[in-house]
């Protein structure tokens, strides 16, 4: 596993393998996930690499719950707006 990514004081980021471990989610759905709106754009470190914070991990495994219960997109994207 790597190890987190330093942001700021109060932050660690993790890369998108760890995000993918972490929420039990495909990388290529979470990129999916960022081209259409459900994900915000991460940060990205100086060489161009995806970091993400604890609060995407939280959304993203709220994310894909929904999707296992059902939920379609759009649903829950009006679930996030919540």
């Amino acid at each position: 596993m790597r190890p987190e990514i330093t942001g700021t004081a109060d932050t660690a980021l993790i890369p998108i393998g760890s995000l993918a471990s972490r929420t039990g989610c495909n990388i290529e759905t979470i990129r999916f996930y960022e081209k259409i709106g459900v994900l915000p754009k991460p940060r990205r470190t100086e060489s161009g690499r995806r970091v993400y914070g604890q609060d995407l991990v939280q959304r993203l495994t709220f994310i894909r719950r929904t999707r296992e219960l059902g939920f379609t997109l759009d649903e829950v994207r009006a679930l996030l707006r919540v």
